[in-house]
């Protein structure tokens, strides 16, 4: 209870700093024109918003459980879907989204999957996801590079930090899952520091449970990587997934009757999706924002902080609301079943 108590306050904070950085974006323009734009919110594009979600969240769920099918782990889609909603919220919460992976492998061990095993599941899914943001945010710079370069000072060198991040991301996650000897060396270094300590009190029993669940991973990991059929599968439906998540934006303007080019919108969301998505802060907040203002302004005009409002609302605040509301009823299955 203490520990989702300092979740949700976490949560509020980074809420709050981000209200802040719109408001302050907002200051900059005609705010009679936001709100009359957000008085005009048409509901029927909003639900549409609303489906493009959910879909987002199954195709996840759905890449988790092709590896896991093919690990024969023992856990149900719809738990899966639950686990990426729990994913959401912590990735929402923490610098560089690094929090939904270990929170989703803490909660499925509970539910009696080893360590390894779970491991394995969300690292080949983040693989498969990373491989597909860089080849689709490439590809965005190529379609829509000739608009952009005439409305983005240094939009090459943006697209190239971009586009080098997140390939160096994915060499260095294939590396530790092809790589045993590198993880097990890590292993033994960062386990001795921590029983000097006495954080750690029988270091040999550390490494050996550490050890024989590292074997575990690679074993899943050596599977997932060397079948073309599955990573085919789990390929075409985070393309999916990713067409789901760019699409949003394009609904949000269309939300508040902005007419625009449904190409040039995902376009320009995936080339944005490249660029911020390593960035350091919880969400990518500060970035995410003044990225999204810098990238449509001169396509939805006016109404560019109304959208910003929308689609910062769908894509993340509702990400912490639901993520958070599952969170919470996870702990409360998981503590029932401790006391039973």
């Amino acid at each position: 209870m203490q520990r989702l108590k300092k979740n949700l306050a976490r949560s509020l904070v980074i809420i709050a700093l981000s209200v802040i950085i719109i408001v302050l974006i907002a200051g900059f323009t005609d705010i009679s024109l936001t709100i009359k734009a957000l008085k005009k919110i048409s509901a029927k594009w909003l639900m549409m918003v609303c489906l493009l979600l959910i879909c987002d969240w199954f195709a996840e769920a759905l890449t988790v459980k092709i590896f896991a099918v093919s690990y024969r782990t023992k856990v149900s889609l719809k738990y899966l879907f639950k686990s990426t909603l729990i994913g959401s919220f912590f990735s929402a919460i923490t610098p560089f989204s690094t929090g939904g992976q270990p929170a989703q492998i803490a909660f499925m061990n509970k539910r009696g999957v080893e360590y390894g095993e779970a491991t394995a599941l969300f690292v080949s899914r983040f693989i498969v996801y990373q491989v597909v943001i860089t080849l689709l945010g490439a590809f965005g710079v190529y379609t829509a590079h000739d608009i952009l370069s005439r409305n983005i000072t240094k939009f090459a060198l943006l697209a190239f930090f971009g586009f080098v991040l997140n390939s160096a991301v994915l060499f260095f996650l294939l590396i530790f899952s092809i790589n045993r000897n590198l993880v097990e060396w890590l292993v033994k270094a960062l386990i001795k520091p921590l029983a000097f300590l006495r954080l750690i009190k029988n270091q040999a029993e550390a490494v050996e449970k550490t050890l024989n669940q590292i074997k575990l991973f690679h074993k899943c990991m050596i599977r997932s990587m060397s079948n073309l059929s599955l990573l085919s599968f789990a390929f075409l439906v985070t393309v999916c997934q990713m067409i789901a998540r760019v699409s949003v934006t394009y609904f949000v303007a269309r939300s508040v009757q902005v007419n625009c080019s449904y190409v040039n919108t995902i376009m320009f969301q995936l080339v944005l999706f490249l660029v911020v998505s390593l960035i350091p802060t919880p969400g990518a907040m500060g970035a995410s924002e003044s990225g999204y203002v810098l990238f449509f302004s001169f396509l939805f005009g006016p109404q560019t902080v109304a959208t910003l409002l929308l689609w910062r609302f769908f894509t993340y605040y509702v990400n912490i609301i639901v993520g958070g509301l599952t969170t919470a009823h996870e702990i409360k299955v998981l503590s029932r079943f401790d006391s039973e």
